[in-house]
C-alpha cells in the first residue's frame, strides 16, 4: 500500500516569494521622496495665504477709491500709519484730510505679523504751473487730531472737543487719488518675515498711475 504525503506536494506547488530587489527599493524610496518634495510644494502656507488676502482687499479698496474720486471729483489718499500694521483712505475736504468713513473706505488693520510699506514715485508728471502737490496738501502737524496713527487719532483731544476737534486734520497720506482717477506711480508690499518660507511677499504698483497690478514676489 502506497502512502502519498499531500502536505508535502501542497507546499511544492505553491509559488515562492521572490523579495524586492536592491534596485526595487532605491527607485521605491525615490518615488516616494518627490511626492513628498511635491507635496510640500503644493500645499499652501497659511501665513501666505494671510498675506495673499490682505493684499487683495487692499487692491480691491484702491480700485474702489479711484471710483469713489472719479464720481464725486474729490481728491482722496490713502495713508499707511507708522507702524506699518493699518491703513485708512482720507478725502482732503475744506483744506483739511479727513478719514473717510464709507464702507469699504474705513481704516483697516492687516492680521498679525503682517507689514505694510509704501514707495511713491515723483509727482512731477501731475504738477502743473510749477506747483508743488506736496505743499498745497500738507498739512501743518499742528493742525493734527492728537496722534493721529494711533486708533484713538480720531477722537478729541484735551484741548478740544465736538465740532472744534473735527475740524483738525489728519496726517497728509503718502499716495493721492485725484478727481480724474489718476495717481502717482507707486508700489505697496505686503510680507510676513514669519512665514514658513521667508521672503514671500506680495505687491500692489502702478508704473504709469493708470493701470493697478496685483502680484506675488519672492525674495
Amino acid at each position: 500500500m502506497t502512502h502519498t504525503s499531500q502536505p508535502a506536494n501542497r507546499a511544492a506547488s505553491l509559488p515562492r516569494a521572490r523579495g524586492f530587489t536592491l534596485v526595487e527599493v532605491m527607485v521605491t524610496m525615490a518615488v516616494i521622496g518627490m511626492l513628498a518634495l511635491t507635496v510640500s510644494f503644493v500645499v499652501p502656507d497659511q501665513r501666505d495665504d494671510s498675506v495673499q488676502e490682505n493684499a487683495r482687499v487692499l487692491y480691491e479698496r484702491i480700485n474702489y477709491a479711484r471710483e469713489f474720486a472719479l464720481v464725486r471729483s474729490a481728491i482722496l489718499g490713502l495713508r499707511v500709519d507708522d507702524n506699518g500694521t493699518s491703513y485708512r483712505f482720507l478725502q482732503f475736504t475744506d483744506g483739511r484730510w479727513q478719514e473717510l468713513n464709507y464702507r469699504g473706505l474705513r481704516r483697516t488693520s492687516l492680521d498679525e505679523q503682517v507689514s505694510l510699506a509704501i514707495e511713491t514715485a515723483d509727482l512731477a508728471l501731475l504738477e502743473q504751473d510749477d506747483t508743488d502737490i506736496d505743499e498745497v496738501f500738507a498739512v501743518d502737524e499742528r493742525e493734527f487730531t492728537g496722534n493721529s496713527d494711533d486708533e484713538d487719532g480720531a477722537e478729541d483731544d484735551a484741548e478740544g472737543s465736538g465740532d472744534r476737534a473735527k475740524l483738525k486734520s489728519q496726517p497728509t497720506p503718502q499716495l493721492f487719488i485725484f478727481g480724474s482717477g489718476d495717481l502717482a506711480p507707486f508700489t505697496i508690499t505686503l510680507r510676513d518675515d514669519f512665514a514658513l518660507r521667508a521672503g514671500t511677499e506680495w505687491k500692489i504698483a502702478s508704473e504709469n498711475g493708470i493701470d493697478i497690478t496685483l502680484s506675488r514676489g519672492d525674495l
